[in-house]
């Protein structure tokens, strides 16, 4: 059974405080045992309702079930008390603390490890090491500088192999093709109830795709993000953004495996800003259809948390469940209305003691190092509060404006197909024109409306002169947020060279705008 490579120097290098996170604290058990070899002996867990207990003790209890426990040792403080007692002298001598994000909240436990490493640092003869093992990060300043920190890299190829091998061994059947691309990022027992739960089902692997949605089942365990059903929305439903529709038709090749061979790199971000109501987040919707990605919600405010070190442990756990979900085949991380979701950074040392900016920068150096196939879209309205470090980790920005006569045309035909209206039989230029320097959802308001209205006064069908009537009289949010968007069309800017803005591609051809402020440079 492989073992983490970072892990497996830190035991040669004898760190005297290591923190490994893993959602699989039996496993790291096992494999723990296994490096120590004759060194095993030495090792100790402690465990809330063993007390400090042998490891390999408690490994042998799990078949045995037995329970034997230490009762002098229950109470996390009476262990670490024997801890610091304990005299090795020349022989090393290992303890693993499971739960720490849970006991390292109290300032008695801070202080007692505490002592324990000014103990093995002021004393050559005294050779101790304490490993805290648990599914989330928790580090108090106090002890953070003293503290080695390994994340748990998941389950390697030839251990996926293994687990699928003995499981479908004892359901006496074949194996699915390729796990180790199917199950990447899952844990030891997922990919147990996965192949089962798949197997009792369809008696057989040959539906990979009944498989692969055991990741998105995984989601309804936490509220920290979601998962958005694509399937009702695709490109048909989204008028205009030629440009935008282009640019994900041609960016598809770069997930499969024929664009990947080839030397084709996927975009890991891209920033869709623009006026209200465009359909910036139905295009991004669109884009996970288009691509045959899953499109994984992050609300920033469910991350959040009054506790001391909640929310950054939050975004660690947000983090691996996107990168299981992501596996080898990839997913698209949504933020929406990011301006909100991701402003504060600069008022958070004030606001909430720095765990705003600091939740935002771990979200922001994960985005740039992380190997897994995750693209990462931010929708915007604003560009004022939004973090410079991710417009700038953007491979592709997009600027949605107010839609062309033709766009508006073709928002119409949609919205009329959609409620059962027949496009052929009204004046689609007569109400193009009525809905000038209108966005697609206004034009939508106006239609219900005007459907509701028509049906009042008995008409067959929607009224053509009742929808004029709406739309002429609709407030433009152009006019109420006049300065708002003039600030975001200035820093587009745009480029008479290209026909296309400076900072970010529009999305739509912006020759056809009604209105447009082109600035060179």
């Amino acid at each position: 059974m492989a073992m983490n490579p970072e892990l497996v120097f830190h035991l040669k290098a004898f760190s005297r405080l290591i923190y490994f996170v893993t959602d699989e604290e039996d496993r790291f058990l096992v494999q723990l045992k296994n490096a120590l070899k004759d060194k095993a002996n030495n090792a100790q867990v402690y465990n809330a309702a063993f007390g400090l207990v042998p490891i390999s003790q408690l490994i042998d209890d799990w078949k045995s079930k037995a329970h034997k426990d230490n009762k002098d040792t229950l109470s996390i403080h009476d262990a670490l008390t024997f801890i610091y007692k304990d005299q090795p002298f020349t022989e090393r001598r290992y303890y693993v603390i499971t739960d720490p994000d849970r006991w390292l909240q109290d300032q008695q436990v801070q202080r007692r490890i505490l002592n324990i490493i000014h103990q093995v640092h002021n004393d050559e003869n005294t050779v101790k090491m304490i490993l805290c093992v648990g599914s989330r990060r928790f580090i108090p300043e106090k002890l953070a500088r003293y503290t080695e920190v390994v994340q748990d890299t998941g389950l390697m190829a030839e251990e996926i192999l293994q687990i699928v091998g003995t499981t479908c061994t004892a359901l006496n059947t074949g194996m699915p093709e390729d796990p180790p691309t199917l199950f990447k990022g899952l844990t030891s027992f997922e990919v147990q109830a996965a192949l089962i739960q798949t197997f009792k089902k369809n008696r057989g692997f040959s539906d990979t795709q009944a498989l692969a949605s055991y990741r998105y089942r995984q989601l309804k365990k936490t509220d920290l993000i979601q998962h958005i059903d694509t399937s009702p929305y695709s490109f048909d439903n989204v008028g205009g953004a030629g440009r935008f529709k282009a640019w994900v038709k041609r960016t598809k090749a770069a997930w499969t495996k024929e664009g990947k061979a080839f030397g084709l790199e996927p975009p890991k971000g891209i920033l869709v800003v623009g006026v209200w109501g465009t359909g910036k987040s139905l295009s991004v919707k669109a884009l996970g259809n288009e691509w045959g990605m899953p499109v994984i919600q992050l609300e920033m405010g469910r991350l959040r948390s009054s506790a001391v070190g909640e929310s950054e442990a939050n975004v660690y756990r947000a983090i691996k469940i996107i990168e299981s979900i992501a596996g080898d085949s990839g997913c698209i991380v949504w933020v929406d209305e990011a301006e909100k979701s991701l402003s504060g950074g600069q008022s958070s040392a004030f606001t909430d003691g720095g765990t705003g900016s600091r939740t935002i920068g771990i979200l922001s150096t994960w985005l740039q190092e992380t190997t897994s196939p995750i693209c990462f879209a931010m929708t915007a309205n604003s560009l004022k509060t939004l973090p410079v470090e991710f417009i700038n980790r953007m491979d592709e920005r997009f600027f949605f404006d107010l839609p062309s006569q033709e766009d508006r045309i073709d928002i119409l035909k949609i919205h009329l197909r959609k409620r059962g209206q027949d496009p052929a039989k009204l004046n689609l230029v007569r109400l193009a024109d009525a809905s000038k320097s209108m966005v697609g959802r206004e034009i939508e308001q106006c239609l219900k409306a005007a459907m509701a209205e028509s049906f009042n006064q008995k008409k067959s069908a929607l009224d053509e002169a009742i929808l004029v009537e709406e739309l002429e009289r609709k407030p433009r949010i152009v006019s109420t947020m006049a300065d708002e968007i003039q600030e975001t069309l200035e820093w587009v800017g745009y480029d008479p060279n290209v026909d296309d803005g400076v900072r970010a591609r529009y999305a739509a051809d912006p020759s056809g705008q009604d209105r447009k402020l082109k600035i060179v440079g």
